[in-house]
Parts: structure tokens; C-alpha cells; sequence
């Protein structure tokens, strides 16, 4: 008979060891999830003080993706060139308002009911929200480079909203633990039936996530005197960050020299494209204010193509060259984590 594992193993084996994507899956399958047993403090899992793992749980170890990869079903790659249509998304939205755009048509056209996405909540610090209206997807937009436990959002759309569907946005990892999350119910069960609760899965392009202290307040705030209150804008585009406050660029820097201040469990990640979503987007490979879309499986080819009949974006296939940059940037994420991998062995 298998060794169950509890939490206790999974900080051990994972969080300890700098393996945790921050996804928020273990806190969502827990099955003290009523009592919040499970939270986050200082980017990491952490049990309640003087709390003990149930005898028949376990579910957060056998779901979480740095202990057992899920399987990458084969599937479509269309790439396309996007951008919104419309002009109040456009004006307050990077990158042509894509992702907005699809949230705000999966939201009229009943493929969802709400939206689980990332909120600005003071000072460029992440927070998980549950969207459910136009507004709140545009006052969510816009592209935040620290960590949120994005999957935590799932119960919270169940739990405390009473809904039946809901839509994911998040990094290739938390795609890549929603769909562990999905094997681990289709087997033994979660301890909650969330893993149907999600109807559409975008996920976003990714080369790392960086620390909130160590980027926003060390980095931008201490040693360049970057006041977090006035930056309306952060941006990664052909390698560079760049800070904006309005039209105003406060700085902008080498990716390369911020590589100190990215999570450990970003340097062994294998995906920049989101494989395990329906839909991935992201602005490399594409003109600036647009961005590029690829799409994973049969309900993102189409949803895409009724957001296009339905006039909340135009697309036209993406040139040759930004496909092969867009491969190009995925096979150098999968080497160098496979690479950071091997050497965290020796």
C-alpha cells in the first residue's frame, strides 16, 4: 500500500526546497478549506500554529504539480495576431486588451459566470478576485510580475459567490496545477469537487515571477526611489521591464539583472507558453498594442473564433518570424529549467 503524505511532506519535499509555483491548489483541495487551515505568508504555504494534518487528507501533496507533472494531452497550436475591439478596453487595457476582451465575451455569452483574475489591491500587491461584470476586468488588467495564489480564487467563486462556472486566467504553472488538480479528481477525488468548476482556461506567457519585497519594495521602491503609488504600468517586452507612471517611463531595465529577485520555483519551470491551456496570450511575437494568441485546444479554437463573430476582437494569423520567436523563447524556458533541475540534484 502507498505512504500517504500530508502537508508536512509537501513543505519538505517542495516549498522547502524552493519547488513551490505559489499556485494556491493545495490551500483549494484542502479539506479543512472552511477553517483556513491552510494560507499564504511571505509567498509560501503555511499550516495554521499548533494545526495538524487530517489522517484522511492528504489531497495537497497528490496535487500539487512539483510532486507529479500531469500529463500534457496532445493538442492544437493556431497562433494568431489579436487585439480588442473595443475602445473602453482598449484605452485602459496593455497589449490590445486581449485578455479582457475574452473574459469580458465569456462572460455575455454564458461560458462563464465569473472570472478568477489578479487585482492591483495598493502598492502593486497581487490579490486574487472573482470578476463577475465589465468593470471589474478592466480595473484587474494589466500585467502584474509577483506571485498570487490565483488558484484559491476557485472555491472563492464556488464558496462565497454560488457559482457553477468559472474562467482561470494565470501563469503556465497554475494552468499546469489546475490541470493535476483535474487527474487527482478524475482518480482518487479531491476533497472538493472544484475540478469542474472551471470552464475556460487562458493562460498567460511567462519567464518568471519575481518576489513582491524583492522586486516592487526592494528593487523599484529602495534603491531606485520609485514611489509604488504612482506606477500605473509595469511591462516586459524583448527582454526589458519597463515602469511607467501615466505616459511617463520611470525606469526601465535589463530582465537579465533581475534574475536574483525571481522566485526559486520560476527557475525550474519548463513552460513560457501555457501548455495546459485552452488559450494563451501574451505580447511577444506581435506588434506593440497587440498580442499574441495561441490556441491549445478545440473549446479555445472556439471561443476565439466566437469572440471574433461576435465583434469583441479582430485576429489575423501571426507572421512566421513571431511564431518562431514565440517557439524559440519556449524551448529556452523548457532547456533552462530542465537545466536549473538537474543542477539542484548534485
Amino acid at each position: 500500500m502507498e505512504e500517504k503524505k500530508y502537508f508536512s511532506d509537501l513543505k519538505r519535499e517542495v516549498i522547502e526546497t524552493g519547488k513551490c509555483t505559489l499556485c494556491g491548489g493545495c490551500i483549494a483541495t484542502c479539506k479543512l478549506l472552511d477553517i483556513g487551515y491552510l494560507s499564504v505568508s511571505e509567498e509560501e504555504p503555511v499550516i495554521g500554529e499548533g494545526l495538524q494534518c487530517p489522517a484522511d487528507c492528504g489531497y495537497c501533496y497528490s496535487q500539487c504539480p512539483r510532486v507529479e507533472k500531469p500529463e500534457l494531452q496532445e493538442g492544437l497550436e493556431e497562433i494568431y495576431e489579436v487585439v480588442s475591439k473595443d475602445e473602453e478596453i482598449l484605452k485602459a487595457c496593455q497589449d490590445g486588451g486581449v485578455v479582457t476582451s475574452l473574459l469580458v465575451y465569456a462572460l455575455s455569452d454564458a461560458v462563464a459566470e465569473g472570472c478568477i483574475t489578479v487585482v492591483d489591491k495598493g502598492d502593486w500587491k497581487p490579490e486574487v478576485q472573482v470578476a463577475m461584470d465589465k468593470q471589474s476586468l478592466i480595473n484587474s488588467a494589466g500585467s502584474k510580475y509577483t506571485p498570487a495564489a490565483t488558484l484559491m480564487g476557485i472555491p472563492e467563486a464556488i464558496v462565497n459567490y454560488g457559482l457553477w462556472s468559472s474562467a482561470l486566467v494565470g501563469t503556465p504553472c497554475q494552468m499546469e496545477a489546475y490541470e493535476q488538480m483535474l487527474a487527482v479528481g478524475r482518480g482518487t477525488h479531491n476533497a472538493h469537487n472544484f475540478s469542474t468548476n472551471v470552464q475556460l482556461r487562458i493562460g498567460l506567457f511567462c519567464q518568471g515571477c519575481y518576489s513582491y519585497e524583492k522586486l516592487m519594495k526592494d528593487y523599484l521602491e529602495r534603491q531606485h526611489g520609485i514611489n509604488l503609488t504612482e506606477v500605473t504600468k509595469l511591462d516586459i517586452r524583448d527582454d526589458v521591464l519597463h515602469v511607467y507612471a501615466g505616459d511617463k517611463e520611470l525606469l526601465s531595465v535589463e530582465i537579465s539583472e533581475l534574475e536574483d529577485y525571481k522566485r526559486d520555483g520560476c527557475k525550474i519551470c519548463e513552460d513560457f507558453i501555457g501548455l495546459f491551456s485552452d488559450l494563451s496570450v501574451g505580447n511577444v511575437g506581435v506588434p506593440a498594442g497587440k498580442s499574441a494568441v495561441i490556441i491549445h485546444t478545440n473549446f479555445g479554437k472556439e471561443v476565439l473564433e466566437y469572440a471574433i463573430a461576435r465583434g469583441f476582437i479582430e485576429a489575423k494569423p501571426i507572421d512566421q518570424s513571431g511564431a518562431v520567436l514565440i517557439h524559440r523563447l519556449q524551448n529556452e524556458k523548457k532547456e533552462a529549467g530542465i537545466a536549473e533541475q538537474e543542477r539542484r540534484k548534485k
